[in-house]
């Protein structure tokens, strides 16, 4: 019983290697029928059906590919999705960076108009002396102050 396992592993084995001994055969491919027609746009159409009784055979033959090409082609096509990879990987960083300007001009807009209403709202304005003391400005100067905050607000806002 053991021989016939043996000899059964064996048989299979030496099939399996004339199986793929015959699929790795490198042999150029037969040529096919193929039919040649016009459709009704005048566009010529080539299929492995014909679409009528009086359709013209063409054979096709087909030429194995020039290995050099075919390596120099897939180095280029690697090449341009290496180049892809960097275009993206840069416009992503380029977003990023403006959407950090965006939200830091946002920031700047927001403080400058935030400045500007509690000066407008405000009655009085001051400032503190380095004692502590409250030192009032003139309305000259609190107009003037207010009309500064107006033009830094209208210069971060854009109105």
């Amino acid at each position: 019983m053991g021989h016939s396992r043996t000899a059964d592993t064996l048989g299979r084995g030496a099939l399996l290697g004339a199986l793929l001994a015959l699929a790795c055969a490198h042999r150029p491919l037969c040529a096919q029928e193929i039919y040649k027609s016009v459709d009704a746009d005048g566009h010529v159409v080539f299929s492995d059906r014909a679409n009528s009784k009086g359709a013209p055979k063409t054979d096709v033959h087909v030429d194995a590919p020039d290995p050099a090409e075919v390596a120099r082609l897939a180095k280029e096509q690697e090449m341009l999705k290496a180049e892809e990879l960097q275009r993206t990987k840069q416009q992503a960083l380029e977003a990023k960076e403006k959407a950090r300007e965006d939200h830091a001009k946002q920031a700047t807009c927001e403080n400058a108009r935030n400045y500007y209403f509690r000066l407008k709202d405000s009655g009085r304005i001051y400032q503190r002396d380095p004692d502590g003391n409250r030192v009032y400005y003139s309305d000259s100067e609190a107009d003037g102050l207010r009309e500064r905050a107006r033009r830094a607000m209208t210069a971060a806002c854009g109105s």
